[in-house]
């Protein structure tokens, strides 16, 4: 991440209301010295968008894994011009079985009925007429990746003034979603705990007379589970808003 000034091509979602049909829910911020760190963050965020890009930042959405302080999508503008409007009635269950043909590449219909049950055939019409996967014989595969898939990093930072154990695991539970997590703290860390950060992958983001001072978190490939698909679609969602 590299600092720039964020642009129009920013978009900052906090409300249900621009994405309550994925069932997105947020949690309200609450004053104090972690929402003051996070509000020094985004007045310095280390953050380039590349060009035909644009980035989504989050703040406080509910994911099974817990509330993250911030989540950023990067995402390429051009891949969702061709997506159907169809997709934007997607829920998440059928985000779960789409993550679920990326990876096995292709399946029949009666064993996403045994892994995700009746429910399934209602996900694999939807899915269908998003222009998402397309029937191979008696089965169904997944459009490519690139066609299907907008998001080039899901950034997760998670902020603590104190308990460096605590933030720390809701890092580690970020990559479950995330390309990248971060925990933001006021002040840089001690040797010890840098080395426990970089052993989890985890980067490390703090602040040096007034600038955001980064220690760099692993990167690893999209998407990352379902709930990467959810804020790949939320992203583009808001968008259209």
């Amino acid at each position: 991440m590299k600092s720039i000034a964020c642009d129009s091509r920013m978009q900052f979602v906090e409300s249900d209301s621009a994405i309550d049909n994925l069932g997105a829910r947020f949690r309200k911020t609450r004053p104090g010295p972690e929402l003051d760190l996070v509000e020094s963050f985004l007045q310095a965020m280390p953050l380039s968008i590349p060009n035909g890009c644009r980035a989504t930042v989050f703040r406080e959405p509910q994911l099974e894994s817990g509330f993250p302080d911030l989540v950023i999508v990067v995402w390429r503008e051009e891949i969702t011009h061709d997506w159907r409007s169809e997709r934007g009635s997607l829920m998440s269950c059928d985000l779960r079985l789409m993550h679920f043909l990326h990876h096995s590449k292709r399946a029949r219909e009666d064993k996403l009925v045994a892994y995700f049950g009746k429910r399934a055939a209602g996900s694999i019409g939807r899915l269908h007429n998003a222009g998402m996967i397309w029937p191979v014989g008696s089965a169904w595969a997944p459009f490519a990746l690139r066609r299907s898939f907008a998001a080039t990093k899901i950034i997760a930072v998670e902020a603590k003034v104190g308990k460096w154990a605590s933030v720390l695991n809701q890092a580690l539970l970020n990559t479950w979603f995330a390309s990248k997590s971060y925990v933001l703290v006021p002040r840089l860390p001690s040797q010890r705990q840098l080395v426990d950060a970089k052993r989890h992958g985890i980067g490390v983001c703090s602040f040096d007379r007034g600038k955001v001072r980064e220690v760099n978190s692993v990167s690893t490939r999209l998407p990352r589970s379902y709930a990467s698909w959810m804020l790949n679609d939320w992203a583009w969602r808001s968008a259209q808003a």
